[in-house]
């Protein structure tokens, strides 16, 4: 899509992408963007409006769209878990030993468990 064809919004994000240091990305990553972003501020938007409705307000405040988006933070963006927590679990899984295998046993998957189910063979020196 040319640069001046595109929508707006879809420039903004661009710009944004670009501050960020994102020069280069696929269209439908911005478009990806742009559904979140709609999504977002329709739900915070619908529960706001139903915070004004409720004590009997016809006009949305700055408090209700706060509000709301207090009680959207927790279903949209989860925080990752401490640094402290992953060090345990990962000192935990690495204290276990790997299983040794003898040498020259390379223990690879069959031809029906690889990802493009591509089964190979190595030639004798007697098949070249």
């Amino acid at each position: 899509m040319a640069e001046n064809s595109a929508p707006r919004d879809t420039k903004v994000i661009s710009l944004i992408l670009r501050s960020l240091g994102i020069e280069e990305c696929e269209p439908k990553a911005i478009l990806q963007i742009h559904e979140f972003i709609y999504k977002y501020a329709t739900d915070v938007m619908k529960d706001a409006s139903q915070y004004a409705e409720m004590v009997d307000r016809q006009v949305i405040t700055e408090k209700d769209i706060k509000l709301a988006l207090q009680t959207k933070v927790g279903r949209y963006f989860v925080p990752p878990p401490p640094r402290a927590y992953m060090n345990d679990i990962g000192t935990m899984v690495n204290s276990r030993p790997i299983r040794a295998y003898g040498e020259g046993a390379n223990k690879l998957p069959t031809g029906k468990n690889t990802l493009l189910n591509f089964e190979s063979r190595l030639m004798d020196d007697n098949e070249m």
